[in-house]
């Protein structure tokens, strides 16, 4: 009984290869040339759903406007903070670990942050 079962299962596994040689050894004959590549292309665009992007008349243009803004924002942010304001301790935060330190407790980072030149 045990070897009819292996017999069954064994039996697929050896004639797929020869189906597989067959099919490898007689391609079909198709033949490729420019015509049938042309044809292949204009129907594969035809079938397309997707419509080509409309051209914008400003597209890929760098405004000045934008490079100025970018600019005018990079300067803000590397300037030196004035000591007195809020943002004194911008380049030199006050904190001792993971706990920040605020209000008139952050003082002596304010003086060490004077010191070093980091706000003036």
């Amino acid at each position: 009984m045990q070897t009819l079962i292996a017999a069954l299962l064994i039996t697929p596994a050896l004639t797929a290869p020869t189906a597989q040689l067959e099919t490898l050894e007689n391609p079909p004959a198709t033949v490729l040339s420019d015509e049938v590549i042309k044809k292949a292309v204009r129907e594969t665009i035809a079938e397309d759903a997707h419509p080509a992007p409309e051209k914008r008349p400003g597209g890929g243009v760098i405004r000045a406007d934008a490079i100025s803004a970018r600019m005018s924002a990079a300067f803000d942010q590397a300037k030196v903070p004035d000591c007195l304001h809020e943002d004194a301790l911008k380049h030199q935060p006050a904190h001792i670990g993971p706990v920040k330190v605020v209000g008139p407790y952050s003082l002596p980072w304010i003086v060490a942050a004077v010191v070093r030149g980091k706000c003036r």
